[in-house]
């Protein structure tokens, strides 16, 4: 191929797009059932009766719920396909999206134990299947699906996340006096999504008859000969789930972007309580949230773009100072640094769950990906799932700025794990298996 002309970073291909935008919805779907709409929902379903403080404990245990749902998926993934199994999740995900919106007319009702009931397993389960959904099963076929172009495709997927953030609370505040709908509109949302999944995706491009990258510039043929010779590699990789676990690579890379995944979650989840804290009136909370949302929908493209240009170990260490100074500006009293904020934290937000995917592609590489993303997402939704939990039970009982404190100790323990953490392929065999067709280039 020397001499020939690359697709251009963001040329996905058709087939590749939508991929990429069947991502994107989960992942917003992701953010919004379990995050953002907590902004509005705790306190809607807190005046129907409902202990407030249960709800936000329930976060913890869905935290333990999603890791192990997150280590269960991952095994079906790899006795099916990925496809099947993201499209399955996105249907359940639907039904009990459903069984959730029940809540309210039985609290209403005045059956608060049995709301409280309802309002659990809703949350529970949406949570596991809405966060394997975004943040294991999508991932996955996305990551296969371009290999070297991994952080534009999941930087579009992932604006997901902001697109939640600057219109969950909106749309939550508008159907507080029927928050059922809310579930439902999500309900009807992955119910489609789980469809089209079944119906068009595939694993790898090349089942569809696609490129990887979407990268015309060699034999398709030749190419899928060897793709099928490399999946039978996988067959007797070594890297296992044991052998990933027991490397210092891969806790150095948890810690990484596991940190960037507690900040955003535990932020974006907090935001109304932390602005009314300091004196923000609802309106400009609102307004602010949307103000970050909207900036990180083409933020979380633009950090994909700088990871294909500069490089993954770059961007995420970029990532992690961003997410710094945003905090550190948080921890004053000055409105005028709050505002300033915002666009740096919705590049933080926009792009640190980005990371995940593209470390883990550039350090195992395109097939081994799927072993070691097996271990790093389990690892990951620890954090993102403790991040809520924490930064609302500090903030609620000690004070947002003591929590914002914690945060900034945490953001700064990431910029120096990004520092050391190794962005190369991790042995010959990886680095044998990805010379052709996907370059590293840390």
């Amino acid at each position: 191929m020397e001499g020939q002309k690359k697709t251009a970073a963001f040329n996905l291909g058709a087939k590749g797009l939508v991929i990429v935008i069947l991502g994107f919805v989960s992942c917003y779907l992701y953010s919004a059932l379990t995050s953002d709409s907590l902004n509005v929902t705790v306190k809607v379903f807190g005046g129907m009766g409902l202990d407030t403080n249960f709800i936000y404990a329930l976060s913890s245990i869905a935290t333990i719920l999603g890791i192990v749902g997150s280590i269960l998926f991952g095994k079906l993934m790899s006795m099916a396909t990925a496809s099947k199994v993201w499209g399955i999740v996105m249907i359940l995900t639907a039904v009990f999206a459903f069984i959730w919106s029940r809540t309210a007319g039985i609290a209403i009702g005045g059956n608060v134990a049995i709301a409280s009931a309802v309002y659990a397993i809703g949350y529970f389960v949406c949570y596991v299947l809405a966060l394997v959904s975004a943040m294991l099963l999508s991932y996955q076929v996305i990551g296969n699906w371009f290999p070297r172009k991994r952080g534009v495709a999941i930087g579009i997927a992932t604006a997901g996340y902001p697109v939640s953030a600057a219109t969950t609370t909106t749309l939550c505040g508008k159907l507080a006096s029927n928050i059922s709908n809310f579930y439902i509109v999500m309900a009807v949302i992955a119910l489609i999504v789980g469809i089209i999944v079944l119906l068009f995706s595939r694993d790898f491009p090349e089942d569809k008859g696609c490129y990887p990258d979407n990268d015309h510039n060699f034999d398709f043929e030749a190419a899928k000969a060897q793709h099928l010779k490399n999946l039978e590699y996988l067959k007797t990789s070594k890297w296992t789930v044991g052998k990933c676990l027991t490397t210092g690579r891969m806790w150095i890379m948890w810690v990484t972007v596991g940190i960037g995944g507690f900040l955003s979650m535990g932020i974006m989840s907090n935001f109304y309580g932390k602005f009314t804290e300091q004196g923000y009136q609802p309106e400009q909370i609102f307004a602010m949230l949307g103000i970050a949302g909207v900036i990180a929908i083409p933020g979380s493209a633009f950090i994909g773009w700088l990871d294909v240009k500069l490089g993954t170990k770059k961007t995420t260490v970029l990532i992690n100072v961003l997410a710094a100074v945003a905090i550190a500006f948080n921890l004053t009293q000055t409105h005028a640094l709050h505002y300033v904020s915002l666009p740096i934290l919705a590049l933080m937000l926009g792009g640190s769950s980005n990371m995940m995917v593209s470390c883990t592609m550039g350090i195992w590489g395109r097939y081994d990906f799927e072993n070691a993303f097996r271990v790093i997402q389990p690892l990951n939704a620890i954090m993102t799932g403790i991040g809520i939990t924490v930064v609302g039970i500090v903030g609620t009982n000690f004070g947002y700025l003591n929590a914002y404190k914690l945060l900034m100790v945490m953001a700064i323990i990431a910029v120096i794990f990004a520092l050391i953490l190794k962005v190369e392929f991790i042995d010959d065999d990886v680095r044998r298996l990805n010379e052709q067709g996907m370059s590293n280039e840390e």
